[in-house]
C-alpha cells in the first residue's frame, strides 16, 4: 500500500472567496463571474477579509465597516494590504498562502494578464485590476451597508 501525502486544501481562501462571491451577489444580483471586473472585486474583497482580523462568525455589518475605510481608493487599499499581508500570510497553510499570494500578484502586477487576456479589457494591466477591484469592492460594500441600515 502506497502512502499518499496529505492534501493541503485552501479551505480558508475558498471560504473568503465564497464570502466575497456572496457579497457581490447580494449587492448586484447574479453577476457573470468570468469577467475581469468580477475577479478583481472578488480578490480585493477576499484579501481585505483576510487581513482585517475579523472572523466569519463576526457580524457582516461589523466586517464590512472594518474594511470599508480602506476601500476608498486603490492607493489607500494597497498601503493597508501591503502593510498587513506579510504578517497575515505567515500564519496560513501552504495552499491558502499560495492562493492569497496569487491574488495579490494578479492585482498588483505590472504586465498584461496573459493568462486572462480574453477576460481583460484592452489596455488593462494587473495594476489596473487593483484599481478596478478596489472601486468595485467599495461599491459592493457600500451597497450592502446602505441597504442594511
Amino acid at each position: 500500500m502506497t502512502d499518499t501525502p496529505d492534501l493541503d486544501i485552501p479551505i480558508l481562501w475558498f471560504s473568503l472567496e465564497n464570502q466575497a462571491d456572496a457579497l457581490i451577489c447580494t449587492a448586484h444580483g447574479r453577476v457573470p463571474n468570468a469577467t475581469f471586473q468580477y475577479r478583481a472585486a472578488r480578490d480585493v474583497l477576499a484579501l481585505s477579509f483576510l487581513i482585517s482580523n475579523q472572523t466569519p462568525d463576526d457580524p457582516l455589518d461589523l466586517r464590512l465597516k472594518t474594511i470599508s475605510p480602506h476601500l476608498t481608493n486603490s492607493s489607500k487599499w494597497l498601503d493597508w494590504c501591503s502593510s498587513h499581508l506579510g504578517q497575515t500570510l505567515s500564519g496560513l497553510s501552504a495552499a491558502d498562502y499560495d492562493l492569497a499570494c496569487n491574488a495579490w500578484r494578479w492585482l498588483t502586477g505590472d504586465r498584461l494578464l496573459i493568462d486572462s487576456a480574453s477576460l481583460c479589457p484592452a489596455g488593462f494591466t494587473a495594476a489596473k485590476g487593483c484599481q478596478v477591484g478596489v472601486e468595485r469592492a467599495w461599491q459592493v460594500v457600500n451597497s450592502v451597508i446602505t441597504r442594511d441600515q
